[in-house]
């Protein structure tokens, strides 16, 4: 019969699988009372179960477990191509998927191959260098910092396990002293934990003149040291303690650690550059004793210097240690403990005669000059007796200093007479170069010295390399059409480490700015005005406007300039007022009408100033004389003024977007047809209709008009109305006859394309009229004007891609990429959206599969001859890469390898070359002239007769313009005296007026001065950067008339100036004065009151309800000036001890709809709601509507709460002037278009996500410009990280925060954001802006914040 199975019992835990470091023992049990039998169920439940062992920490010189268990397979290398047999293999952490933790994997030790060599690790193996979980029968289990499974003991920031972070301290400060080269930051002791410093950027630009450095205690450097430092992240490891380096290209440069570290490490700063103050903090936990440290005298010091050199006596050093590990410290630790000098006085024997004897010393290293010789060196007893010497063990000599086993010895460099002077400096400090000495015979004649014994007085030196400027690639060119910049980076290298840049040689820097020239920007060209539409009265006059690009002047379309500088092509004008006729008395004389000599005259329109929508334009209007003299306005009062101001439409911001018409509402005669009109972004996303231009809405309705119908074309009379300002007459020209001039076709305006690309079609009504405007059905058929016509809106955008780049590897698998984008055939391009986003050609894939070949090598061919006859030349040969066997390979396979040259320079005979005589004098004395020169062909040292020998392209020119000075002129520049410097310290300018006078000294026009270079109007001045200093004021009176109070007074950062005594007190930012600011308080006391009682208060307890109204108490009591309570205060001045208190309403609403449906319809207000289970003051908006909104009010005011897209824009955006300090007297334009600035005194909140609706302006106020969404800032100043535009968010005493994921992205070109949020998330101010660029909260909709 079927049975089912029963566990049997457990067995006893075997053996822990570690000897430390937490190992797990198992017990086991079976289903075995009984097995299940016929298919019976087997039994439910655990057959293991684990339990913690050694869970002691392992000693710190052993290895980590993992590593042994990848040592275990050193040597090991399974068959695997390309593994040397002594293999070795280190763990491998990163890069492994959670769920493979428990498996063994192990990376070849140098190689970044790695392996799965055990499908498991040992149990009690840590799941991975960051977690205190560990491995058990392969899965990854919870354990805590004590090695126990299932512990939820964790280190705390002293670094204990299960700690209460009560056993250290905090110890944190500043450094900001500037001194060339390395400055001693702090010195972080041996078992300091979570160690964080930080150097931030003078500039605000990882570009710093000030680097972190790390150093140990014996001076040796750890990080950044010799002068040289590391860009990017770097790993250090102290002992056991990892400590992490951010790399210097960081605006804030990082060191931290959260190990403990063993061994004390030294913090440094290297200054060096323009030695900017640096400004470095610190921070660091130590240990704090549970118990005063206890020292005491160690009466077993070391021995002291024997007094005789045999058979002496010697003394005992008496030493303070530290009790608790034996440490010598300073004697000063055990001042009040009794102590002796020196310890028992002891005779020795092994102070005998004892002595380092020298035994043999070898021959000198070098024949001539200076070298050494080593020495034979033992410690010897010597014998009083007989003065022989005994060798002994070398410690029985240990307390004497043992002499150096070499010395210097001197070789006789004189065999031949020859006498030598000292080697000069090298000629090179790098690169080789050589050092010279001068040989004189010291027989004095040189006769009697062999020249054969004669040394070397030319040597090589110095022959490593020297430093090399290096450069990066080049950046685009910053503009697409014209004359730009482009930029690459320059820093100067030695070997692979980057150095400062003064070890280069500054005369041979590569540029690192270079123009560029992209094609001719197109621009718009105005002919001339034509005639004037009237003879008299107001009229207009047209002039052509095209855009053209090129000297040529070629034609473009219209799309191709900038359509908000388009010139005007028509304006008002008037030739003269026509005459008004009245009629005369007969015989009355008409007196003559004396004629006006002044008329109204007008400039061309500005630009207008709105980028989308509605904006103005203005012009010069003026009232002219027939001089063209500027006159009184009233002399023109006779005629109309043109206006000098009018509304203009760019665009609009929105576009409409229209649907198709419905059929027509009636089947025979006249009725109408309607269709629906959206307002659409250029994205073709619908927006609010206020986005669009209302005037240039298109109709929903219109007239349609179908055949007529039988009753009315006899019977019904009834007029029928043309559409008014809608139907334009196609106007008879007479030769259809009578009945045609009667009945007209009559046309509707067009309507909107159908198609927003790739061609589409419009149509408009066509309707037969008479001439009256009524509808009638005998215009000519064949007349009749179309009613469908199709519209070409350009080609839709298409994918369009580029070439594949290079693949990342030659073998083994890498990856290659391409562009891909969106775009119309004339390279406009637009977001991916707007193409088919399923169609996207792929922009990257999979290449070079295939497995990397084993040991390829290069193969060189011969070398070619020179490629020149003549002068330089190269000479080149065929450089393969080819396998073991010899086949021939991809040459990224030998990539690896040292590179082979496959050219190099060679050298022909002399080239015949041109040369040229001195220049001849000018024919001219004064003026223009000209002058000549010999030129002629030189064959290595000859003179040439056939001067076909030289190339002719290159000759020399013989003759030349010249100019010796200037004839005399009847006219000459005048130069006035510089006005005073705008500035008096930090780069001002001074202007003077230059004029062109004659030879009387009259002021004539500057074209007669025009062959005369100009002298300069404007120039620079006091350039010497300003000096600041502290200014303080005096101190005030004492704030209490008695008992303690303070004194007060004025200090300011005020900007210095030369030659003047006193300062004027400015609002300049503290940092830049040097040290810290004077103090502004200080404390003064003008002796004890004379009351000798008072009343004391406590503080407000809490209310005595959670909600609604209650009370709160206080503690009142009288008291002497002792403290002690008495009974002789005024009652009359006696403090409330109880007051009436209020809290929200027991039951709050959770929306303004919430508080309506309470409370019914009421005006906006602050209402209690209740957000995330605290009740929090909301403003509701539109409580008379059926869709109230909630906003909360910024206490702080808009002062605080503002954003802002700067308007500037520098002539040069390659520059960050003045240290990214923001001037509004920059060489700048300002013309950005998208600027403006928006404060807030509310904002928008969406109760249902949590997050600030950044684009509602209800409670908003635009200063200037544009308006700015909530939390966003940007502008287009610079493209050299200098961001300019602000934003500020203070949500103080709202009730809120910014959510702790807040975080804000950069958008545009060259963009950058610096935002700063403080430690309570309250508050928020940055920087941000690019080339164009901005930032805005990476949520996109909205700023996400939550209750505080």
């Amino acid at each position: 019969s079927m049975g089912p199975g029963a566990w049997g019992g457990w067995s006893p835990f075997g053996s822990c699988s570690r000897t430390c470091g937490g190992g797990i023992k198992i017990a086991v049990r079976e289903c075995n009372q009984p097995v299940p039998r016929n298919g019976g169920r087997y039994c439910v439940g655990r057959r293991m179960k684990f339990r913690s062992c050694n869970s002691e920490p392992c000693s710190k010189q052993k290895k980590d477990f993992r590593e042994e268990q990848c040592a275990a397979f050193d040597g090991r290398h399974f068959n695997i191509n390309s593994l040397p047999p002594n293999v070795r293999w280190v763990p491998k952490y990163s890069g492994i998927q959670m769920k493979d933790r428990c498996k063994l994997f192990c990376r070849v030790a140098g190689s970044t191959a790695y392996y799965q060599l055990r499908d498991r690790v040992i149990d009690g193996t840590p799941c991975g260098p960051d977690t205190n979980d560990i491995c058990v029968q392969g899965l990854c289990r919870q354990a805590g910092c004590d090695h126990v499974l299932n512990s939820k003991a964790r280190r705390d920031k002293c670094g204990v396990c299960g700690g209460d972070n009560s056993s250290c301290k905090t110890v944190a400060g500043t450094f900001n002293i500037v001194r060339y080269g390395y400055n001693e930051v702090v010195r972080i002791p041996s078992g300091a934990t979570n160690i964080d410093v930080r150097q931030h950027s003078y500039s605000g630009k990882p570009e710093d003149d000030n680097y972190l450095a790390v150093s140990n205690s014996r001076g040796e450097f750890l990080l950044n040291g010799e002068f040289v430092v590391s860009m990017f992240k770097r790993e250090i490891k102290v002992g056991n303690a990892l400590i992490e380096y951010s790399g210097s290209d960081h605006v804030i440069e990082r060191i931290n650690c959260t190990d403990r570290v063993e061994e004390e490490i030294v913090v440094q700063v290297l200054s060096v550059g323009n030695l900017y103050n640096p400004d470095v903090r610190y921070s660091y936990n130590i240990p704090i004793e549970d118990k005063p440290q206890q020292f005491f005298w160690d009466a077993y010091g070391p021995w002291q210097e024997c007094n005789r050199p045999c058979q002496g006596e010697r003394k005992r050093k008496i030493l303070c240690s530290r009790e608790s590990d034996g440490v010598v410290v300073s004697d000063q630790r055990c001042h009040g403990h009794r102590s002796a000098q020196f310890g028992p006085v002891s005779v020795s024997d092994l102070c005998l005669c004892l002595r380092w004897h020298v035994a043999r010393k070898s021959e000198c290293t070098v024949p001539c000059g200076v070298g050494y010789r080593t020495l034979e060196i033992y410690c010897a007893k010597i014998s009083r007796a007989d003065g022989k010497t005994q060798k002994v063990d070398e410690r029985y000599c240990s307390s004497q200093r043992k002499p150096d086993d070499k010395e210097s010895c001197h070789g006789d460099c004189n065999p031949g007479g020859w006498e030598y002077s000292s080697w000069s400096e090298c000629s090179k400090s790098c690169g080789g170069g050589s050092r010279r000495r001068a040989a004189v015979c010291g027989k004095g004649d040189e006769s009697k010295c062999s020249q054969r014994d004669k040394l070397t007085t030319v040597q090589n030196c110095n022959e490593f390399l020297c430093p090399a400027w290096k450069t990066g690639e080049w950046s685009e060119c910053l503009v697409t059409c014209g004359k730009g910049y482009k930029h690459r980076q320059t820093w100067c290298q030695f070997a692979e480490d980057r150095l400062d840049d003064r070890l280069c040689d500054s005369g041979s820097k590569p540029e690192s700015v270079q123009t560029c020239q992209q094609q001719d920007c197109a621009s718009w060209q105005v002919g001339a005005w034509g005639q004037c539409t009237t003879s008299c009265g107001p009229g207009y006059q047209m002039r052509a406007v095209k855009c053209v690009v090129g000297s040529y002047g070629s034609v473009m379309d219209d799309t191709e300039c900038n359509a908000a500088t388009r010139p005007t092509d028509t304006q008002d004008c008037e030739l003269a007022q026509c005459p008004v006729s009245h009629p005369v008395p007969q015989g009355t004389k008409v007196p003559p009408h004396p004629p006006h000599k002044t008329q109204w005259r007008f400039g061309s329109w500005t630009q207008c100033s709105a980028t989308c929508g509605k904006g103005n334009r203005m012009r010069y209007v003026s009232c002219r004389d027939n001089q063209g003299g500027v006159a009184e306005d009233s002399a023109c009062s006779h005629l109309a003024k043109p206006p000098a101001r009018e509304m203009c439409s760019v665009g609009a911001c929105g576009q409409w977007k229209v649907l198709e018409w419905t059929s027509c509402s009636v089947s025979c005669g006249q009725g109408k047809t309607t269709r629906q009109i959206v307002c659409v972004n250029f994205s073709d996303q619908m927006v609010d209709a206020v986005e669009c231009d209302p005037d240039d809405r298109p109709a929903t309705e219109q007239e349609c008009a179908m055949s007529q119908c039988p009753a009315a074309r006899s019977s019904d009379p009834r007029p029928f109305p043309p559409p008014s300002g809608s139907v334009r007459s196609n106007g008879g020209d007479g030769r259809g006859g009578e009945r045609n001039q009667a009945h007209q076709w009559r046309t509707g305006p067009w309507g909107a394309c159908s198609s927003t690309c790739a061609g589409g079609f419009q149509r408009r009504v066509v309707v037969c009229q008479d001439e009256n405007g009524y509808t009638a059905n005998n215009c000519e058929e064949r007349s009749k004007p179309a009613e469908q016509r199709s519209c070409e809106s350009g080609p839709c955008p298409q994918w369009v891609y580029g070439n594949w780049g290079e693949c990342t590897k030659p073998c083994g698998g890498g990856i290659k990429t391409r562009l891909v984008v969106c775009q119309r055939p004339n390279g406009e391009r637009f977001n991916d959206l707007s193409c088919e986003i399923l169609d996207k050609p792929p922009d990257r894939e999979q290449c070079n599969t295939q497995l990397c070949p084993s040991n390829p090598h290069w193969s060189t061919d011969q070398w070619s001859s020179c490629s020149a006859t003549c002068g330089k030349g190269r000479k080149n040969r065929r450089v393969r890469c080819l396998t073991q066997s010899g086949q021939p390979l991809p040459e990224e396979n030998c990539k690896h390898l040292t590179q082979v040259p496959r050219e190099k320079s060679c050298r022909g005979r002399r080239c015949p070359r041109w040369k040229t005589g001195a220049w001849g004098e000018c024919s001219s004395t004064c003026g223009n002239g000209n002058q000549e020169r010999d030129v002629f062909c030189m064959v290595g040292n000859r003179r040439s007769s056939e001067k076909n020998e030289c190339p002719s392209s290159s000759r020399p020119a013989s003759r030349q313009t010249c100019r010796v000075t200037d004839c005399p002129s009847r006219y000459r520049w005048s130069e006035g005296e510089w006005q005073s410097c705008s500035k008096s310290c930090g780069s001002g300018n001074r202007r003077r007026q230059v004029l062109c006078r004659d030879q009387m000294g009259e002021e004539v026009h500057e074209m007669f001065c025009v062959d005369q270079g100009r002298p300069d109007d404007s120039e620079s001045c006091n350039t010497h950067v300003c000096e600041f200093i502290w200014i303080t004021g005096e101190w005030t009176e004492c704030s209490a008339s008695c008992g303690p109070g303070y004194h007060r007074r004025l200090v300011s950062c005020s900007e210095g100036h030369d030659g003047k005594d006193n300062y004027e007190y400015g609002h300049q930012s503290s940092s830049s004065c040097p040290g810290t600011s004077p103090a502004s308080y200080k404390p003064c006391n003008k002796g004890p009151c004379p009351r000798n009682q008072e009343w004391r208060v406590g503080i407000w307890g809490p209310c005595s309800v959670t909600c609604g109204e209650g009370v709160m108490m206080r503690t009142v009591q009288c008291v002497s000036v002792e403290g002690l309570a008495i009974g002789a205060c005024p009652s009359d001045a006696k403090p409330e001890a109880r007051k009436s208190c209020s809290s929200p309403a027991c039951h709050l609403p959770a929306s303004c709809r919430d508080v309506q449906s309470l409370s019914g319809f009421q005006p906006d207000g602050e209402h209690f709601v209740n957000i995330q289970g605290k009740a929090l003051k909301i403003y509701c908006a539109g409580m008379q509507t059926d869709m109230p909104r909630e906003y909360v009010t910024l206490t702080a005011g808009e002062g605080e709460n503002f954003s802002e897209v700067f308007g500037f824009r520098l002539i040069d955006p390659t520059q960050c002037p003045a240290n990214v300090t923001r001037r509004e007297d920059c060489e700048c334009r300002r013309d950005y278009t998208a600027a403006g600035f928006s404060s807030f005194t509310r904002v928008r909140l969406d109760l249902s996500n949590m997050h600030i609706i950044t684009t509602d302006w209800q409670f908003s106020f635009t200063r200037e410009g544009h308006r700015v969404p909530f939390a966003t800032a940007g502008d287009c100043y610079s493209a050299s990280r200098c961001p300019q535009g602000r934003l500020s968010i203070n949500l103080s005493g709202t009730g809120f925060k910014l959510a702790e994921k807040t975080i804000w992205v950069s958008q545009g070109n060259y963009a950058v954001a610096d935002i700063h949020i403080s430690q309570d998330g309250s508050r928020v101010t940055g920087m941000c802006g690019g080339y164009c660029g901005k930032c805005t909260p990476s949520t996109g909709s909205g700023l996400l914040i939550t209750v505080a």
